[in-house]
């Protein structure tokens, strides 16, 4: 990169500072932004880009959030990056010529070492090579495509907007016949270890229909797939890893930025030719988030699913239905007696995956629901549907057996069946 640009903030009192920096070569600029105003970046001369999205000159660029600090650093893992692209690029030809499906990448490594921002950065270079991968985000805890506590899939066929990232696209029915909708499972919860058994299965569920669609599509096959995971460094996590190296027939795994992970996943996978580990450094732009930093996160992501981003607002409707027309349903232990009150013989492993029906009640007030695709309320075909949207509860009555609820789109709900997860949002 080799650039002079320039940023503004803009302080909640309107009071703008300007600056301008003048990048070498392979030279990062870095800001941390917290809640609160914008920041404004305008690229003068030169080439840059943002997590592999090129940035034209001229063009204003907002951030929200007020800048808090900034600096230029000449010690940047970009080349590493750039020749994991190149590699997988690589590995995309040779998949092309023989026919076969191509790599198929997951990036593992503790909480806040740059999961996500690699992920961005490898998709947007495949993209500006004519690829269309597709993304896996199995991190619960973020969201990144739509609603927290999410498992999803999606093609990316179009370069992934600077501003915005990979926006809030699911406020329609997913699908994979469209371009630009994910196919979303709801867990419900942000941390795969709260029900460790439903996670699998939703992963195991989403791994089979990208690999129909691999199949069906010759692009995605040989683009390949990447996967965002969560932190996953415990016991717990290694388990989940191997599992979804299984399901989803992972080829690459990327090791970011923890040395201990890196020799355990090279030490499991040493006999599997089949299996590469790499090792790549984090990020020196990287922090670290506390759980208020999180929560915050979390509850300014499920405000976009229905009030959408400054250059795409939405209008959400606010709807009162009745009771009787809807079912409600919690998956797993949270919504489940104790282990010494359950019938003898029942295991608890049995129990995290059992359907439990919600009688509505002023618990549900704040609630996010999940509008189930499932025709009917076979446990079965109920836990593993997808989901065609979400839903707010703003106002129970039970006397009057009516709720108010939040919706991004007007009229009745399009089907019957609501999963109610762990998140409540108090609208504001």
């Amino acid at each position: 990169m080799h650039s002079s640009a320039k940023g503004q903030t803009k302080t909640s009192q309107q009071e703008v500072v300007s600056k301008e920096w003048k990048l070498e070569p392979e030279h990062e600029f870095r800001f941390e932004v917290d809640f609160g105003t914008t920041v404004n970046l305008k690229l003068i001369s030169g080439t840059a880009e943002i997590f592999g999205t090129e940035i034209g000159i001229g063009h204003e660029y907002e951030f929200s959030g007020t800048c808090s600090v900034e600096y230029v650093a000449n010690e940047t893992p970009m080349t590493s990056y750039l020749n994991m692209h190149i590699a997988l690029e690589q590995c995309r030809e040779a998949a092309k010529s023989k026919d076969e499906q191509g790599p198929k990448v997951m990036i593992v490594g503790p909480e806040d070492v740059g999961k996500t921002s690699l992920s961005k950065l490898l998709l947007s270079y495949a993209i500006r090579h004519g690829r269309q991968p597709l993304f896996i985000n199995l991190d619960s805890n973020e969201g990144s495509i739509t609603m927290p506590g999410t498992l999803t899939a999606t093609p990316i066929n179009h370069i992934i907007d600077v501003e915005e990232g990979f926006g809030s696209s699911a406020t329609t029915a997913p699908s994979f016949s469209s371009s630009f909708m994910p196919m979303v499972f709801y867990y419900g919860y942000p941390d795969p270890s709260e029900n460790v058994k439903l996670y699998k299965v939703l992963t195991k569920k989403l791994a089979d229909n990208v690999s129909r669609r691999l199949v069906e599509d010759e692009v995605a096959r040989v683009s390949g797939i990447v996967i965002d995971t969560g932190g996953l460094v415990d016991s717990t996590g290694y388990e989940i890893i191997q599992h979804c190296v299984d399901i989803f027939n992972v080829n690459i795994i990327i090791v970011l930025g923890h040395e201990r992970l890196y020799s355990d996943m090279a030490r499991l996978y040493k006999e599997r030719n089949d299996v590469n580990v790499v090792k790549l450094s984090k990020s020196g732009g990287v922090v670290n988030r506390d759980n208020a930093f999180r929560r915050q996160a979390q509850m300014r992501k499920i405000r976009e699913y229905f009030y959408g981003l400054p250059k795409f607002e939405l209008s959400p409707c606010s709807t009162l239905i009745n009771l009787n027309d809807i079912s409600i349903y919690r998956v797993g232990v949270g919504s489940l007696a104790p282990s010494s009150a359950l019938p003898i013989g029942i295991d608890r492993k049995v129990s995290e995956t059992q359907l439990v029906k919600v009688e509505p009640d002023d618990t549900l007030l704040h609630s996010i629901l999940a509008i189930s695709t499932a025709n009917n309320s076979d446990e079965q075909s109920l836990l593993v549907s997808t989901v065609i949207g979400f839903i707010y509860v703003s106002h129970v009555d039970i006397s009057k057996q009516k709720m108010t609820i939040l919706s991004p789109s007007p009229g009745r709900l399009p089907k019957q069946y609501l999963i109610m997860g762990s998140y409540k949002w108090m609208e504001s």
